[in-house]
C-alpha cells in the first residue's frame, strides 16, 4: 500500500480506459459497464488505512465491490492484470516526472543565459587540473555548463518517447482473448503506442533503469556544477558570492558563509548513483515475467526523480542570484602568467622556431617570473634573449609587444576557433542557446497539452456513456 500512493490516480484513469474499452467492444454491457464507470469517475485516490487491501488496485475494486455488488463490479478486472495495470501506472507517473525533470533543467539553462547575458564578458580564469590554465570569460564556462545539461535534455526527451507506451492489453504476460483495443485504450491514457511483445510489456523495467540512468548523468552534471559554485565561492578563488538564501553561518565562527545548499546537491548526487546500482542489482538475473522483486525497484525510482529535480531547481536559484566579482577578477587574471602559450605562439609565428623549442623558452621565462615575483610581461623583454640563446637562436621582443600579446583581453580576442573564449562569440552563442530553449520548452508545452486533453477525453467519454445509460433507463 505504501508504495501506491503515487499511482493511485492513474491506475483510477486505468480503469476508466478499460472499461470503456469493454463497453464499446461489447464484452461488458452498457448497463454494468455505465455503473462501473460513474464509480470510477467518483473513486478518491486516496489510500484508505482502513481498506484491508494489498494494495490500491485491490482497494478500488473491493471498494466499487460495496458501493455495486460482485455481479457489477465483478467486471472491473475482466481482461486485465495487476501486472499490466502497475507497468502502465508506473510509467504514466514517470513521464510526468521526466516533464517535470525537463521544466527544472530548461530553468536551470535559463539561469545560466541570465547570468551570462548580464556579466558573460567579463575575464575569469579557466583551470585544467585545477590550477589557473588560460583566461576565459564567464560566458564561456556557463556555455559549457550549459551544453552539458542540454545533453541530458535530449536524453529525457528521448527517454520520454520510449516510456510513453502503454503495457495495458499483456494482461499477467501471455495477453487476453478478452477483445479490447490495445490502441484505443493506448490513446485513451496520452500514450503515442503500445509494448509489443505482453511478456515484456509486463516484465520490462529498463525504463526505470534508463530514467535513473538519465538522472545520474543529470547529477554528476549538477554536481560539478555545485562543487564549482563552492569552490568560487571561497576567498581563495573569488569568483562569485552566492546569496545568503543559498548560504549558512557557522555555529561558532561568526564570519563563515558556507555554501551548504550547493553541498547538499553534491551528496545528492551520490544518492542517485546508489538507486541506479540498487534498481541494477535487483533486475540483473529476473527471469521472465513478472517477479514482485520488481516492486523494490520503484521507490528507487521516485527517490531520485526527486532528489533529481530538486536538485535542479535550486542550482537555478544559486545561479541566478549569484553576483560575480569582476573587479578583482580583472587584478588576478592579469598577473597569473595565464597567457603565456600566447607568446609562444608569436615565437612561432614572428621567429620560425617549432612550437615545442618556444614552448621551452617561455617556459623558462615562466620559472623566472615565478622566482623573482615579478609579471611573466616584465620579464619576456629583459630576459628572453638570454634564455632563447640556450636553444640556438637569439631572440628579442619589445616591451610594447610583450604587453599587447601577454593581456588577457588581447589573448582573447586573438582566438579565432569556433566554440573559443573569444568574447565575440558570446551574443551568436546566446542567440543559437535560446533558441535551443524556446524548442525544448515548446516540447514540455506540447507534452503537457496532450496529457491534459487526453484526460479529459477519458473522463469525458465515460461520462458520456454514463449519461446515454441512465437517459435510457429514465426513459
Amino acid at each position: 500500500m505504501a508504495f501506491d500512493g503515487r499511482i493511485a490516480r492513474h491506475v483510477i484513469a486505468i480503469n476508466l480506459a478499460h472499461m470503456i474499452a469493454l463497453v464499446e467492444a461489447g464484452e461488458v454491457g452498457r448497463e454494468a459497464g455505465s455503473k462501473c464507470l460513474n464509480f470510477l469517475l467518483g473513486a478518491s485516490s486516496e489510500i484508505s488505512p482502513e481498506a484491508k487491501a494489498e494494495d490500491f488496485h485491490q482497494q478500488l475494486e473491493q471498494g466499487a465491490v460495496d458501493v455495486l455488488g460482485l455481479e457489477t463490479a465483478g467486471f472491473l478486472n475482466y481482461g486485465k492484470s495487476r501486472n499490466d495495470q502497475v507497468a502502465t501506472a508506473i510509467r504514466m507517473e514517470l513521464r510526468l516526472e521526466l516533464k517535470e525533470l525537463l521544466e527544472a533543467i530548461v530553468d536551470l539553462q535559463r539561469a545560466m543565459l541570465g547570468l551570462v547575458s548580464k556579466q558573460g564578458a567579463v575575464t575569469i580564469p579557466g583551470y585544467t587540473h585545477l590550477q589557473r590554465a588560460q583566461p576565459i570569460t564567464l560566458a564561456h564556462h556557463f556555455f559549457a555548463h550549459f551544453d552539458a545539461f542540454q545533453r541530458d535534455l535530449e536524453r529525457t526527451l528521448q527517454l520520454y518517447a520510449r516510456v510513453n507506451v502503454s503495457p495495458m492489453g499483456a494482461a499477467a504476460m501471455a495477453g487476453t482473448a478478452v477483445k479490447i483495443d490495445r490502441k484505443s485504450v493506448a490513446e485513451s491514457l496520452g500514450f503515442d503506442g503500445v509494448v509489443r511483445n505482453a511478456m515484456d510489456a509486463v516484465s520490462a523495467r529498463d525504463t526505470a533503469v534508463e530514467a535513473l540512468s538519465c538522472v545520474t548523468m543529470t547529477m554528476l552534471d549538477a554536481s560539478r556544477l555545485a562543487e564549482e559554485l563552492i569552490l568560487w565561492s571561497t576567498s581563495e578563488f573569488g569568483i562569485i558570492e552566492l546569496d545568503d538564501a543559498y548560504a549558512a553561518s557557522s555555529s561558532i565562527m561568526p564570519q563563515k558563509k558556507n555554501a551548504v545548499v550547493a553541498e547538499i546537491v553534491r551528496a545528492k548526487a551520490g544518492s542517485v548513483i546508489g538507486d541506479l546500482m540498487a534498481a541494477c542489482v535487483i533486475l540483473k538475473a529476473l527471469p521472465y515475467s513478472y517477479n514482485l522483486d520488481l516492486q523494490e525497484v520503484t521507490p528507487h525510482v521516485w527517490r531520485a526523480m526527486g532528489d533529481t529535480i530538486n536538485s535542479i531547481r535550486v542550482l537555478a536559484g544559486m545561479v541566478s542570484s549569484a553576483s560575480v566579482r569582476s573587479d578583482s577578477l580583472r587584478r588576478g587574471v592579469a598577473n597569473d602568467n595565464s597567457t603565456a602559450v600566447a607568446l609562444a605562439n608569436h615565437l612561432v609565428k614572428e621567429h620560425g622556431i617549432s612550437f615545442r623549442q618556444a614552448h621551452a623558452i617561455v617556459g623558462q621565462l615562466v620559472r623566472i617570473s615565478v622566482d623573482t615575483g615579478k609579471p611573466l610581461q616584465e620579464v619576456a623583454p629583459s630576459r628572453i634573449a638570454a634564455v632563447s640563446a640556450k636553444f640556438g637562436r637569439r631572440i628579442t621582443i619589445d616591451a610594447a609587444t610583450s604587453k599587447e600579446l601577454l593581456d588577457p583581453e588581447h589573448f582573447l580576442e586573438g582566438i579565432f576557433t569556433e566554440g573559443g573564449s573569444n568574447p565575440r562569440f558570446v551574443p551568436g552563442g546566446l542567440k543559437v542557446r535560446r533558441n535551443e530553449l524556446s524548442v525544448t520548452a515548446s516540447a514540455v508545452s506540447e507534452m503537457n497539452s496532450s496529457l491534459k486533453s487526453s484526460e479529459r477525453k477519458l473522463n469525458a467519454t465515460a461520462s458520456g456513456i454514463a449519461r446515454e445509460v441512465k437517459s435510457r433507463v429514465e426513459h
